[in-house]
């Protein structure tokens, strides 16, 4: 495993070269949530995409994989992404934005699921995950809309953001081709609940 554990490093450090966190999201009508839970060796996916205004469910796909690759903390992108990736690329609705459970550039190697499937999709993506992986904040106000910065080796990496007033944060990280203020911009947009609307629904129907 650790000869296995250096092979995966190794191609996190050659994705990192494709990193963008330049805005490409220039307009947003349509944006897709994807999540997958477990049991065993096999995985209940679910994609959805909804329109981003009234976060109406456009499409949704639920379907089931065998997942061979092993629950190892800083890998969960060659565990999830080949699943989750299944059915983006069969979605029959066009999509300019996903949210991901799960970091970005929130990850010891800057390639969390987010941004991992970002460089593989080349389009915006934003990780929003519901437990800190690594880094430091201060507490955000108790406010909707109130975030403090996420910070990593004296990097911002992140920020910690209040999607409904008096309800524990959610941690956001830019994916690929967004900034984290326009991250925080669309996770806030679309968050009813604690979880963004699109990650929710999938989560929802991802179990089994």
């Amino acid at each position: 495993m650790l000869e296995d554990k250096r092979l995966f490093d190794s191609i996190q450090e050659d994705l990192r070269k494709y990193i963008d966190l330049r805005d490409r999201l220039k307009k947003i009508e349509t944006i897709g949530g994807a999540d997958i839970s477990f049991r065993g060796k096999e995985a209940q996916v679910c994609i959805c995409v909804l329109d981003f205004k009234s976060l109406r469910l456009i499409e949704k796909k639920i379907y089931r994989v065998y997942v061979k690759f092993p629950y190892i903390p800083g890998y969960l992108s060659f565990r999830e992404g080949p699943a989750i990736l299944e059915g983006i690329f069969n979605l029959n609705t066009p999509y300019d934005c996903f949210i991901f459970d799960g970091n970005g550039i929130l990850h010891p190697k800057n390639l969390g699921l987010a941004t991992f499937l970002g460089i593989i999709l080349r389009k915006p993506t934003i990780g929003c995950a519901k437990s800190l992986l690594l880094g430091r904040y201060k507490s955000p106000g108790k406010t909707k809309g109130n975030f403090s910065y996420i910070k990593y080796k004296k990097r911002i990496l992140g920020a910690a953001v209040r999607t409904r007033s008096q309800v524990k944060e959610v941690y956001v990280s830019c994916g690929w081709g967004i900034s984290l203020k326009r991250a925080i911009e669309v996770v806030l947009a679309t968050s009813k609940y604690r979880i963004p609307e699109p990650s929710r629904l999938a989560h929802i129907y991802s179990k089994f």
